[in-house]
């Protein structure tokens, strides 16, 4: 999103907590990268939320002058516009007063508890009590937000009317294609391959369903078939899950393109979450066929025949990866189709102009603008 904007014209300062590596933003086109310490000295006076607001940011071990520092940072820099971008980005956007305020949120955080609650397992349950605090946080600090940009329609319906947030954009996430280009290796005869982070519930319900359901109906048809799961902080419940038979777990690969494309076909079995799925954008991307359920679909913008191969249930999953195993043509007609899609449908100059518009701009440069 950063170079995009910064692609179109607009000067984008980013501004973190933590100094990030010169290869993360190398090629980004930043007017300045800098920590929000540098800042903290400057703020006179100190930030004092409401009671309530303070009380999340005391449970959250947010201080309050990361906040002071943020609107700080954004007066020196002379922003328009501050973008903030995570969970806890309302928390900072709180003491900004001179530039309009913006929560980059990609998913709305109710809704994403809420999808993984099972009333038949107890383990879910406190997605419920999860949901509850998110949904006070939310309305809590939304007096302090003028716009939230998220990835799908269910999510700006669900930041409208749960946290009541009177301006919210969809913003659907782009794939840098440059990067995620198709490796040439050679890939493994019956192979599918998920990724992700793996302490990430969605992840792991995904995971849940696709070993437990889908994959002993697999292996009953083709039993040297694999699945590679990569990805870091894998959870206890992903290691157990990848002792099923043909199952591997791969944690912590600095890089993982060359190891995806060893596999003939990726998978995004998600079961709950809310949102644009990145991994399928990174898979598309990639150049590799993907089978997906009707949830990892939301957000996606397809117009015409779709690259995907969507399906719901454990022998409609069985019976695609089967066909697509036993046909390479349709296998390589997908990747292409999926990389052409990706590339003209999900880049992230698009999703940025897409954010300016929301912001009543258009394409031509504006002054500044600082990223959180």
């Amino acid at each position: 999103m950063m170079r995009g904007l910064a692609a179109l014209g607009h000067d984008v300062h980013f501004v973190a907590n933590v100094r990030p590596s010169a290869q993360s933003t190398a090629g980004l086109g930043l007017a300045s990268s800098d920590v929000l310490q540098r800042f903290d000295a400057e703020c006179t006076p100190r930030f004092s939320p409401p009671s309530l607001q303070a009380r999340f940011f005391e449970d959250w071990g947010t201080p309050t002058g990361s906040a002071a520092a943020l609107a700080s940072a954004a007066d020196q820099l002379g922003a328009e516009v501050v973008v903030a971008v995570g969970l806890d980005a309302p928390l900072y956007l709180a003491a900004i007063q001179n530039a309009e305020r913006v929560w980059y949120a990609a998913d709305e955080w109710v809704i994403h508890h809420l999808s993984q609650v099972d009333p038949l397992r107890s383990g879910t349950w406190h997605n419920m009590r999860d949901a509850a605090i998110k949904g006070l946080y939310e309305r809590a600090f939304a007096p302090t937000i003028d716009r939230v940009w998220v990835v799908s329609e269910p999510d700006r319906r669900a930041a409208r009317w749960i946290a009541g947030i009177r301006h919210v954009d969809v913003v659907p996430n782009g794939v840098d294609a440059d990067h995620f280009l198709p490796q040439n290796v050679v890939e493994t005869p019956e192979s599918a391959v998920f990724w992700g982070r793996l302490d990430f519930g969605p992840n792991i319900q995904a995971l849940q369903w696709f070993i437990g359901d889908v994959w002993p109906a697999v292996r009953k048809r083709r039993p040297s078939a694999t699945l590679s799961v990569l990805g870091f902080r894998a959870a206890e419940e992903v290691r157990r899950l990848a002792d099923a038979p043909g199952v591997r777990l791969v944690p912590d690969l600095d890089d993982i393109r060359t190891e995806i494309c060893r596999h003939q076909v990726a998978i995004v079995p998600m079961v709950s979450g809310a949102g644009i799925k990145n991994k399928l954008l990174e898979a598309a991307s990639l150049a590799r066929p993907i089978v997906c359920t009707p949830r990892a679909t939301l957000g996606l913008t397809i117009e015409g025949p779709s690259p995907l191969v969507v399906r719901d249930g454990a022998e409609p999953w069985a019976d695609a990866l089967d066909e697509l195993w036993s046909t390479p043509g349709k296998r390589a007609a997908l990747g292409r189709a999926g990389r052409e899609w990706a590339r003209s449908a999900h880049t992230w100059t698009h999703a940025a102009r897409l954010a300016l518009s929301a912001l009543g701009a258009d394409a031509r440069p504006r002054s500044t603008e600082a990223i959180a």
